[in-house]
């Protein structure tokens, strides 16, 4: 009797479905300013039958709290609403029982509603559950619907009791899309955007503090209220807008050191008496590349630079002097927002780049001198700078042939064929000095043409012709134009941009709607990375209070572990404490092991499978050596280095803890916000306390390092969700 009860439930909500599909959604008031929730709708979980539930009531909890010997508990999510018109622009949502299936239902739409009204033997009406907003139209958005920012949306998904091992028909709904999504595997119906939940003040801040995470170096106290007095949206735009911080440039110096060119620390300090130091290594852009993570304002710009780096990688593995990568990375910063045509001309002709994969007097083919061009570069442009090892549809995945096999991206007759495109670039000309057919080593500019060392022959890239009667310049335009128009380019540029800021294994549909606008940005234009970056960070998979789909999220990167600590402590610095707390933990600044990075975008966990690029250098070694950097960082008088001219070390101010400190539960909710973003397990959260607590509480500032120390320190404030 069951399937028979079923098939009758499955028709009356295709027939609520179908209703709702053709029913225009006007927007609403919700834009307004809106009163604060009153309500909780919390779900349950009957396991024996694998049936969810959602309810506002107390007095139902309390009953369900009750049943737990029967399999009913709660799964921990939970969502705000009103229990009564509060706002005016919110609307009952209807609440039905079908008591066949024993089963729930719940709409804000009145067609919806009022079909179920006019079912009374297979539909029981039990009023209103709570007051939510309707949905808007916005084609824009996946399910054609969307909800005010300020807003949760919860999705609706159907089971419709076919599949054995989903149990009878049931509902389940959603308030994260990516979670909402997974569920079309398991054999429910996707059935789109049901309604609009306001957010309460501690969700609004959570999702602030998780944007922080995103798109900064790390959330200071302070800044969680500005983003959200601000406005998502308004913060990005702020941050998109603000001019990028500056390295302090250095002249070029020979590749070889000078005998001359030594450390001595004889006083008194002068800016040449750590030449050695400062010229022939890579302190001063580590010092600089934390003072400036930290102190400075352009977060956003820093933090997508810094992500670029490790696409475009450069290492002082080759380019060990501090001028060349310095200059190369200020480059980054300053196109970090522009066009990515421009990026990857720029990277491609960059003296840096030049010299660490090989193009820097790259010569055109002589049999009598035994000259083949060089092919480093043009392989690691395709297959790390813009398209991939295999073909991709826009959505991230690979195309197949008919037997299954992965379509490559581009053939070895395509590297050979751009390498001797790539010919006749040499070494910017060194200031001061004579431009010479070949000039040496400089990785500070942009390469100069010699035609004399140029192929000039027709060649063929990626299918486009190359023609013989260009300039190199024309030449060398037209190859990296046939790379920018590639299909491959937007979706693996955009999931790259996903994984560094928002999740390491990002859904298909999130990498489709990114790379949608790296193919046009609205008004037309091609790579705009302003709108990328703007897409990634706004998407409904990367905004949201709480993201509960298990495989969200990413470990957070040594780099970012320090900066987010350190900002979190409202740090001011001048960088060189921080230079080298990292690379014991595999992630020491500007030297990447080589071109692939610290650590692949396609490492995962091996029995999830999962992508997790950054576990990739996680391991017993460097996890803890990550907690021994936070412990050292948190309980540390950082004094200014003695050798470094105009040091002045480094400060925390902890008065926004220590003023709460005595409260043990008042500092753990700060510390939930700014290391956690509100996602602070019960457990995590009891351990902490109980060391906290079992510190004097006349001493403000030791329980505020402890708390400080072992939040950081957390395997759930490790990993950005």
């Amino acid at each position: 009797m069951r399937c028979c009860v079923s098939s009758l439930y499955s028709r009356a909500v295709a027939r609520v479905a179908r209703i709702a599909l053709l029913l225009p959604v006007v927007l609403s008031a919700q834009a307004l300013a809106q009163a604060s929730p009153d309500a909780t709708i919390v779900e349950f979980y009957l396991a024996p039958q694998n049936k969810y539930f959602l309810t506002s009531k107390p007095s139902e909890w309390a009953v369900l709290d009750g049943l737990s010997a029967n399999g009913w508990r709660r799964t921990g999510l939970t969502y705000a609403a009103y229990s009564g018109e509060a706002d005016p622009a919110a609307k009952p949502v209807c609440r039905f029982f079908h008591p066949g299936v024993v089963t729930h239902f719940y709409s804000i739409d009145p067609a919806e509603c009022a079909l179920l009204r006019s079912l009374p033997r297979d539909f029981v009406d039990e009023g209103v559950a709570w007051y939510a907003y309707p949905p808007a139209v916005n084609a824009s958005e996946p399910s054609g619907k969307s909800c005010a920012s300020s807003n949760t949306a919860l999705f609706r998904t159907f089971n419709n009791g076919a599949i054995a091992n989903n149990g009878p028909a049931n509902h389940r709904y959603f308030g994260d899309y990516t979670f909402y999504q997974t569920y079309s595997a398991k054999g429910y119906a996707l059935e789109g955007l049901a309604m609009c939940l306001p957010q309460t003040s501690v969700e609004k801040r959570a999702d602030a503090a998780r944007l922080l995470f995103q798109a900064t170096f790390g959330a200071r106290p302070d800044d969680i209220a500005t983003v959200t007095n601000t406005g998502t949206t308004a913060w990005i735009d702020q941050q998109l807008n603000l001019p990028p911080s500056q390295y302090t440039p250095r002249d070029w110096v020979p590749n070889t050191r000078p005998d001359t060119c030594v450390n001595t620390s004889t006083p008194p300090l002068t800016p040449t008496s750590y030449c050695q130091r400062d010229n022939y290594t890579l302190y001063l852009p580590q010092k600089e590349f934390f003072q400036q993570a930290i102190n400075n304002p352009d977060q956003l710009r820093q933090r997508v630079a810094w992500a670029l780096s490790q696409f475009f990688v450069t290492s002082g593995v080759d380019v060990g002097q501090a001028y060349g990568m310095i200059d190369y990375q200020q480059m980054l910063r300053d196109e970090a927002f522009g066009n990515f045509k421009t990026l990857l001309t720029k990277v491609t002709l960059h003296g840096a780049m030049g010299r660490f994969l090989d193009m820097a007097n790259n010569q055109k083919p002589d049999a009598a001198r035994g000259i083949e061009p060089n092919e480093n570069y043009a392989r690691e442009l395709m297959q790390l700078f813009s398209l991939g090892l295999y073909q991709l549809n826009n959505d991230g995945s690979y195309k197949r042939d008919t037997k299954g096999v992965a379509l490559d991206a581009y053939t070895q007759e395509d590297v050979e064929d751009l390498a001797h495109v790539m010919t006749g670039w040499t070494y910017p000309t060194v200031p001061g000095q004579p431009s010479r057919t070949v000039n040496p080593n400089n990785n500070k500019g942009y390469m100069e043409e010699r035609a004399q060392y140029h192929e000039f022959a027709e060649k063929t890239v990626l299918g486009k012709r190359i023609a013989s009667n260009l300039s190199q310049s024309q030449r060398l335009n037209a190859a990296l134009d046939a790379i920018f128009v590639h299909p491959n380019v937007a979706p693996f540029v955009s999931k790259f941009l996903i994984q560094h800021l928002v999740t390491g294994d990002p859904s298909p549909s999130y990498i489709d709607r990114v790379a949608k606008v790296f193919q046009n940005n609205g008004g037309g234009i091609r790579g705009d990375l302003k709108a990328v970056v703007r897409a990634v960070l706004t998407d409904i998979e990367a905004r949201g209070a709480a993201k509960w789909a298990p495989s969200y999220g990413h470990l957070s990167e040594p780099v970012l572990k320090l900066t987010r600590l350190a900002r979190a402590m409202n740090t001011t610095t001048d960088g060189v404490y921080f230079r080298g707390a990292t690379a014991s933990a595999a992630q020491n600044v500007f030297y990447a092991p080589s071109v692939f990075n610290y650590y692949p975008p396609d490492y995962s966990l091996s029995k999830s499978g999962v992508l997790a690029p950054e576990f990739a250098i996680y391991n017993t070694s460097t996890a803890l050596a990550r907690v021994n950097t936070i412990y050292a960082t948190v309980y540390s008088n950082i004094q200014p280095d003695a050798t470094v001219l105009g040091a002045t070390g480094t400060q925390f101010n902890l008065s926004s803890y220590t003023s709460i400190a005595a409260d043990s539960n008042a500092l753990l909710d700060r510390m939930n916000e700014v290391l956690f973003a509100g996602r602070m397990t019960a457990a995590t959260r009891a351990t902490i306390k109980k060391a906290v607590d079992a510190v004097a509480a006349t001493d403000a500032v030791g329980r505020v390092r402890m708390a400080l120390f072992l939040s950081a320190s957390a395997p759930d404030s490790q990993v950005l969700r």
